[in-house]
């Protein structure tokens, strides 16, 4: 026999007998809202977010090295363009060498006259020259620039490798975990009314991960108005495990 006071459902150990059973309502609702937590934090995992970074990063230096190659791809031009006119003034200042030298001319006036010609052109050509040598110095200096940014191409390419393979495990983790929470939903689901559930559904939009809440008639509340004595006296008098509305605030209270 049970001792005296002690009620027929409580267990001599002073334990409850009666199973402390979660409504399904609100197993479904605290899976619905470990999945969003599940895919907000999948949608903003790190390695994504630096992937990203890297990616504009990548698309910058993309735009630097092909700036840089047409620069150098002008210069270079520009080069030769130089070399080309030194070349011809040279020539041309060869020629006028050989005549100066070759007794064709023998008037004094005429061979003052080829004599200016002639360091007139060598002064134009070494001008080009040293324009050109100038051209050749930048060319390499723009080469050693790309070098420069190819490398760092190249780095972050390796990171991004490393990074997509960082993401795609994370995000496997992740989905292992949202197949489980679709899982166990669907079999909560199954143990809730259909037509409750889909009142759950339609009123999560507006109240979120507080659309259902358990009532507690201890204190008359179970959302976070406070319910009058009235509405509290109507909900102990319902049967229990029934899905009520809260005249407050319009959520799902559980009875």
């Amino acid at each position: 026999m049970p001792d005296a006071g002690q009620r027929d459902d409580e267990s001599p150990d002073g334990g409850d007998d009666r199973s402390d059973t979660v409504h399904p309502l609100l197993e479904i609702q605290r899976l619905d809202t470990e999945t969003e937590q599940l895919r907000h934090r999948r949608a903003n995992l790190p390695q994504r977010q630096d992937l990203s970074a890297i990616r504009a990063e990548q698309g910058e230096q993309q735009r630097q090295i092909d700036t840089v190659a047409l620069q150098r791809i002008e210069v270079l031009t520009r080069q030769k363009r130089l070399e080309d006119e030194a070349a011809i003034i040279q020539a041309k200042a060869d020629v006028d060498d050989n005549r100066l030298y070759s007794g064709e001319i023998t008037a004094i006036r005429d061979l003052q006259a080829l004599q200016d010609e002639i360091a007139g052109l060598r002064s134009r050509q070494g001008m080009l020259e040293e324009r050109a040598i100038e051209a050749l110095v930048e060319a390499e200096e723009l080469s050693e620039q790309a070098d420069s940014l190819e490398a760092q191409r190249k780095f972050n390419e390796e990171r991004v490798t490393v990074l997509e393979a960082e993401l795609a495990s994370a995000e496997a983790a992740i989905d292992e975990q949202l197949a489980a929470l679709s899982t166990a939903r669907t079999e909560s689901a199954a143990a809730a009314e259909t037509a409750a559930v889909a009142r759950y559904e339609r009123m999560r939009e507006t109240f979120g991960p507080s659309t259902a809440v358990p009532f507690d008639p201890s204190s008359g509340c179970g959302c976070p108005h406070q319910m009058p004595a009235v509405e509290v006296a109507r909900i102990k008098r319902c049967t229990e495990g029934e899905v009520l509305d809260c005249a407050e605030c319009g959520r799902l209270v559980l009875r």
